[in-house]
């Protein structure tokens, strides 16, 4: 057998799946403006605008009963609640991706009936419109995930400078 130069036996994986953090987050984040047509769309509750801002606030509260007095253990613990709201955040992002790349193929099944198999017509717009509505449900949840995850961040990034936040986002440096 011969070796493959050009790597065509390569199987690539997409960046989420292999990095977790903000940059890749941003990446994958779905469009707050075709979250607000969701959720009108299928009457769903739009997430709230406060979002980033109540990350921040749960940050801030977490970090303040972490053990300052190791500075190792300190930011240990900062850096995995980090860690853990991202890769939440790009976990539910992947999924609303891909429940949206299901809705679109039932969709496009459910179209290709009306003209091949019309008695089948009416199931498949059901499931479409099911699978549309849980790709709406899926992308709202992972946009506040990521709002919370994006919050976190910037509370972690400040904490690791040894920046103070108040509660009015002003920054004190206490070094």
């Amino acid at each position: 057998m011969e070796s493959d130069p050009i790597g065509h036996n390569v199987v690539r994986f997409p960046i989420e799946r292999r990095r977790l953090d903000l940059a890749t987050l941003l990446s994958i984040e779905p469009d707050v403006l075709v979250a607000d047509a969701l959720s009108e769309r299928y009457d769903l509750e739009f997430l709230p605008f406060d979002s980033i801002e109540s990350g921040e606030i749960e940050a801030r509260a977490r970090i303040a009963t972490f053990d300052r007095a190791n500075p190792i253990a300190f930011e240990r613990s900062i850096r995995r609640m980090n860690d853990q709201a991202i890769a939440l955040a790009i976990g539910l992002c992947r999924q609303a991706r891909e429940a949206d790349i299901r809705a679109a193929a039932a969709r496009r099944q459910a179209d290709h009936a009306r003209t091949a198999i019309p008695a089948a017509c009416e199931g498949l717009d059901r499931l479409a419109a099911a699978a549309e509505r849980m790709a709406a449900m899926l992308t709202l949840s992972a946009i506040a995930a990521s709002h919370r995850a994006r919050g976190i961040d910037a509370v972690v990034c400040w904490a690791m400078r040894g920046d103070q936040v108040a509660t009015n986002r002003t920054v004190a440096h206490f070094g």
